[in-house]
């Protein structure tokens, strides 16, 4: 059989008098094994599932952080990915245009120096007459040749200049 617990009121009046039971009862009350075993016990438990709770969102925390850390991670590559095929295409293309304009400028540069031969050679004593004169004739088409590699040269740069790729430059570096 079961045997119920009776309030510590209701117990204390077996003991003797009202005034007794007052005494007993205050005695039962700091005696009350039970309830600071449960009180305890209830704040225990309630540490646990607290501590349970904050590790729960410590991990949910650390994972946010892992999967921001990735996708700047992410950010990051691409944008350097991009940096990086950004500036070969424009060292490509600078390597080009420099390379069209060294070719001008040794184009020319070997028009000069075969203009000052040809001149050279029209003053030597040695050279004859039919030959001086054959000399002056490359001498005038070449000299006439040299306006056409500064309007090649223009256009040139003309074309260069109109596919030259926007360049962004800092305020900085524009002050």
């Amino acid at each position: 059989m079961a045997k119920t617990i009776k309030p510590i009121e209701a117990n204390t009046k077996e003991f003797g008098n009202d005034n007794n039971a007052q005494h007993w009862s205050s005695i039962f009350k700091t005696l009350n094994v039970l309830g600071t075993v449960s009180e305890a016990y209830a704040k225990t438990l309630a540490f646990k599932i607290e501590t349970k709770r904050l590790n729960n969102e410590l991990e949910r925390v650390k994972l946010e952080a892992k999967i921001a850390e990735k996708a700047i991670d992410d950010v990051f590559r691409l944008k350097m990915e991009e940096l990086k095929q950004r500036r070969e295409h424009l060292m490509n293309f600078y390597e080009t245009v420099n390379n069209q304009l060294n070719h001008l400028h040794i184009e020319r540069m070997a028009v000069l120096e075969m203009l000052q031969t040809v001149v050279k050679k029209t003053t030597e004593p040695d050279v004859i007459l039919e030959e001086r004169k054959l000399y002056k004739e490359m001498a005038v088409e070449l000299s006439s040749q040299i306006p056409n590699f500064g309007e090649k040269a223009s256009n040139t740069l003309t074309v260069i200049a109109q596919t030259i790729p926007p360049v962004e430059i800092p305020e900085i570096l524009g002050e």
